[in-house]
């Protein structure tokens, strides 16, 4: 696994999602590829969440950025996410059987109530394909 600052994103940050904060990873990043992550994704409504799971078939697609500016991309996404999430550093697993550790931003709450998102893909989810 490389030492780099490596970020993982699976929701409104996706370069298909048009969020404002999208163009903030597209300048101060490079966009690496697509990646999974062993997780739950679910729907909360104007955005996804992402919690860990111990089951192989339970994953969330997303996209990696290689972070050229990590500090400063961070106070903001750190702020942006705000309580509810809190980023971490795990295994994503790149399409070739790649392993790299990104940090990502993971919801923290209840997920109780809340319905999972079955394709783990979030931007299929809401944009189809």
């Amino acid at each position: 696994m490389e030492k780099e600052d490596h970020l993982f994103v699976y929701g409104t940050l996706c370069r298909r999602m048009a969020h404002p904060l999208s163009h903030l990873l597209v300048r101060n990043g490079i966009f690496i590829g697509k990646g999974i992550f062993q997780g739950k994704l679910y729907d909360l409504g104007r955005y996804p969440g992402a919690v860990p799971s111990r089951k192989k078939t339970d994953f969330v697609s997303g996209e990696i950025y290689r972070l050229e500016n990590p500090k400063q991309v961070f106070n903001i996404l750190d702020e942006y996410e705000g309580p509810r999430f809190k980023r971490t550093q795990v295994t994503i697993f790149l399409e070739e059987d790649t392993r790299l550790l990104c940090w990502i931003y993971l919801y923290t709450h209840s997920t109780s109530g809340r319905r999972i998102i079955p394709s783990g893909d979030y931007v299929l989810y809401r944009n189809g394909p």
